[in-house]
């Protein structure tokens, strides 16, 4: 089973740093599950890595779509999958760090895109089960399934059980086999990073400002200028869709530059829910510390896990 090291964590609660600093330590290559760092020309609004630290530590999946192009989370999977066995090959340690809740967990759990979408049937079915008869019940239930496939449920919290009997019930084992005792489909830590909300809510309103000063409505007016489409996927983005709407008339700069900060704010707290989904997930509380005990944290995980960095 290939190895893979995961730091994920809102938006601006300090992914980067970490995670350079482990890719420098670990002959690392970051691979990206950000869903909007893939576009081209979308530099600032994507905090997409710099030219310095492009030239500290190699990345994957930045800059491979145009901004009219489509992009989806199975792409995603897909291609991050190639990129982690190509790390492997040539020796690398690949270090997955993004803040897209889905896309992380779709690689990290291999989620089969192939098959349908969620049967509402089955999961209505669960669900009645769960609060008539408990989780004792619905566990019972999945690993007489399991044991059918001739396979062992290796978790038990109740999203992805639920999603495991329906893969059973299916047909569809193959999904399951290759795991790890966590149910996942890579060895690794997978490491949260956190900060106080009030603190994490200041450090994304700084972004935002520094992003502006940056240039951000300059991109996104040479971008305009160029012919991509205000309508495009790439602009679905937040900082993209409200600077967008600046250059339409339908707001204010100042208008534009608070709708961005409220909207990441919003986005960062549906992150924060999305990752209770996630309970292979050990978290790294960032406040009041300095960059080096989170990363000496980070590295004594990667070295209990992977036996590596020592």
């Amino acid at each position: 089973m290939e190895s893979l090291i995961t730091i994920l964590g809102p938006t601006a609660v300090g992914k980067t740093e970490l995670t350079l600093r482990l890719g420098e330590a670990l002959n690392g290559v970051v691979i990206s599950g950000d869903a909007y760092q893939i576009y081209r020309g979308l530099n600032i609004g994507t905090a997409k890595p710099t030219a310095e630290e492009l030239r500290r530590v190699p990345h994957r999946l930045i800059d491979i779509r145009n901004a009219e192009d489509s992009y989806s989370v199975a792409d995603f999977q897909n291609e991050a999958s190639r990129a982690i066995t190509a790390a492997h090959e040539i020796g690398q340690m690949p270090i997955l760090s993004g803040g897209t809740g889905f896309y992380v967990q779709s690689l990290l759990e291999g989620f089969d895109f192939s098959v349908e979408g969620p049967d509402t049937g089955i999961r209505e079915r669960l669900e009645h089960m769960w609060q008539t008869d408990g989780e004792s019940a619905v566990l019972a239930y999945g690993n007489e399934l399991a044991a059918k496939g001739n396979i062992t449920l290796r978790f038990t919290d109740k999203h992805r059980l639920f999603r495991a009997i329906e893969l059973m019930e299916q047909g569809n084992y193959e999904a399951l086999i290759h795991q790890t005792k966590a149910g996942l489909s890579y060895e690794g830590p997978v490491m949260g990073l956190r900060r106080n909300r009030e603190e994490l809510y200041k450090r994304i309103n700084l972004r935002v400002n520094i992003m502006v000063d940056q240039g951000l409505f300059e991109e996104v007016e040479a971008l305009l200028d160029s012919g991509v489409s205000p309508h495009c996927q790439a602009f679905k983005g937040i900082g993209y869709k409200e600077v967008v709407a600046y250059f339409q008339g339908q707001c204010t700069k100042s208008e534009a530059i608070s709708a961005i900060q409220q909207n990441t704010r919003r986005f960062a707290k549906r992150q924060i829910t999305w990752y209770k989904r996630m309970p292979y997930i050990t978290w790294l509380d960032c406040d009041k510390r300095t960059s080096d005990s989170i990363y000496e944290e980070a590295m004594a995980l990667i070295q209990t896990q992977l036996m590596i960095g020592q």
